[in-house]
């Protein structure tokens, strides 16, 4: 997985928060946590490939290794070969010999510093590759952590908006109650009055 996926990740990420369903008179919104635990999963398990592309890098470097001392064996090859045809005079010979013996240090020579070049470029791409993997990796976490901590405080809210509710409601039922007590006394007062001057009258 590249980088722009992990970032295309990131935003998916941002939308389910963005399109949470709000509550209505406070900045909070409900959102559905396993889909934002798995995105985040998703996440994480993409980091590991950035460093397989480092891991490319390095066997590219290998390639390049092989296929330099392919061109030195082939040029080293021609070079023999064409030594081979001038081979008419001795002094012809060790001409041939000391040119096919300059041309192999040229190419050892050549080779060395074309491996030298390599392993610093693929060092360079390789350390590149894995700084912006480790940047990405901190950014996603820095991410979840912040998006962990306001669901976190967003449900500590609502637990509390529950909570007063519930209080709220019953204190109201307590008082309802006890002004039905007084109600129902107050009743039975009034019939106690009443018994009272029917017999008074009688």
């Amino acid at each position: 997985m590249t980088v722009s996926n992990i970032y295309k990740l990131l935003d998916k990420l941002e939308m389910m928060i963005l399109k949470g369903m709000p509550l209505p008179f406070t900045p909070w919104v409900i959102v559905h946590h396993e889909k934002i635990i798995d995105t985040l999963d998703k996440v994480r398990a993409s980091i590991p490939g950035e460093i397989q592309e480092a891991h490319g890098i390095i066997k590219k470097r290998d390639d390049i290794h092989l296929e330099a001392q392919k061109k030195a064996n082939q040029i080293l090859t021609e070079a023999k070969n064409q030594a081979e045809l001038l081979l008419s005079e001795s002094e012809l010979l060790r001409a041939v010999q000391a040119e096919a013996e300059r041309i192999r240090q040229q190419v050892i020579s050549d080779c060395e510093i074309l491996k030298k070049q390599t392993h610093e470029e693929v060092e360079l791409m390789r350390n590149n590759a894995v700084n912006e993997a480790i940047t990405v990796r901190e950014g996603a976490d820095r991410y979840a952590e912040n998006v962990l901590s306001s669901l976190d405080k967003d449900l500590g809210d609502m637990h509390d908006i529950v909570r007063n509710g519930q209080k709220h409601l019953a204190k109201i039922k307590a008082e309802s109650i006890a002004s039905m007590t007084t109600q129902r006394a107050q009743i039975a007062s009034n019939k106690i009055v009443s018994s009272q001057v029917a017999a008074n009258k009688n």
